[in-house]
């Protein structure tokens, strides 16, 4: 299982699927994260992606800026730890 780091929060945790995306993880880790509609369409959760990658299981609409990443649609890919600037 890929471990999740949140850099500037230094919260991590081993990302085992029992959150539906990146999003509820990290809120579920007490760190503040923007978001708007949760669904990948108002772009408001993006975040850097330091290391590692992600998927979008099921799509998204939004088109994060240049660098950045939808956290509230998105699941870590792979077996590398994923870690994000947040």
């Amino acid at each position: 299982m890929p471990k999740v780091i949140f850099q500037k929060s230094g919260q991590e945790a081993e990302w085992d699927g029992s959150e539906d995306n990146l999003l509820e993880l990290g809120e579920s880790l007490g760190i503040d994260l923007p978001f708007g509609c949760r669904q990948g369409r108002c772009t408001s959760c993006q975040q850097t992606i330091v290391s590692g990658s992600l998927e979008y299981p099921d799509g998204h609409v939004g088109e994060p800026d240049p660098g950045k990443q939808l956290l509230c649609c998105s699941v870590p890919s792979g077996e590398e730890d994923l870690v994000i600037e947040a």
